[in-house]
């Protein structure tokens, strides 16, 4: 079972309530780098908890909508942005567990020279009401750990397939 959230936009970010940022300099390239993310190359590895994927159509451009099925939650998303070497960004459309009302995922890619980049990746959400009075706790045991990870071991993993 899906819980659908509101639709969001590129436009939405500064109006929600929590951002959470996780900066990393990574030893390949930004097209090397977004193309581990976009392909889902090692994701088993890198995203600790990661599943699979379920993609909704054959195109991967904004627009696109697919499933990412990690081992506690399913969330569907719809990407706002497809930028190869620049930017990867999603929003959630709908969770198994209902624990935001709105989120988007903004994760970019900064070129630093040909053989490293900058990986910036943001999440911004309202958080589902029923969490209010846990949601800075919850925000710095789950998620905060949660997206750090992701990005330390997606640069880890560029690194040590650079192409």
């Amino acid at each position: 079972m899906m819980f659908a959230l509101r639709p969001s936009g590129l436009g939405d970010i500064d109006s929600m309530r929590l951002h959470l940022r996780s900066d990393r300099t990574v030893a390949a390239s930004a097209a090397r780098t977004f193309e581990i993310l976009a392909t889902g190359e090692g994701q088993t590895g890198w995203a600790n908890g990661y599943r699979a994927t379920t993609w909704y159509s054959n195109a991967r451009a904004a627009g696109a909508i697919r499933d990412i099925h990690l081992r506690w939650i399913t969330v569907r998303e719809r990407f706002l942005a497809w930028e190869p070497a620049a930017r990867f960004t999603f929003g959630a459309d709908a969770m198994s567990i209902p624990l935001a009302r709105r989120m988007i995922e903004d994760i970019s890619f900064t070129p630093i020279d040909v053989r490293h980049c900058t990986l910036t990746w943001q999440v911004h959400l309202d958080p589902a009401p029923v969490l209010a009075p846990v949601e800075s706790r919850f925000a710095a045991s789950m998620l905060t750990p949660m997206f750090e990870a992701f990005a330390a071991g997606l640069a880890d993993y560029a690194a040590a397939h650079p192409g």
